[in-house]
């Protein structure tokens, strides 16, 4: 019994830690288009990028904010990868 609490206490630590990189990968993802393309974009980006959960998808959307020519681009590569289904949960 004691070992199956400390199964789902490790589990549920591993979850925490895992959405926890997330918020700082969005965070971080919104300053930096912050400082690229300023805080109009960030602040639109914003509701897109809580909405992606797929660590995959919030990486390519740092390539692409790197790759984009303008603020305008970026919102669409956001758009573009809230709407994508995620690698394997696809449904028929």
């Amino acid at each position: 019994m004691l070992s199956n609490r400390v199964e789902s206490w490790t589990d549920q630590w591993k979850r925490e830690g895992l959405e926890q990189g997330r918020q700082e990968t969005r965070h971080l993802l919104a300053r930096q288009a912050r400082h690229r393309f300023g805080p109009a974009v960030a602040t639109q980006a914003e509701p897109f990028l809580t909405a992606i959960a797929d660590p995959t998808q919030l990486a390519d959307l740092g390539d692409a904010l790197l790759s984009c020519p303008d603020g305008t681009a970026w919102l669409h590569a956001l758009h573009q990868a809230q709407s994508m289904p995620i690698a394997g949960d696809e449904h028929p």
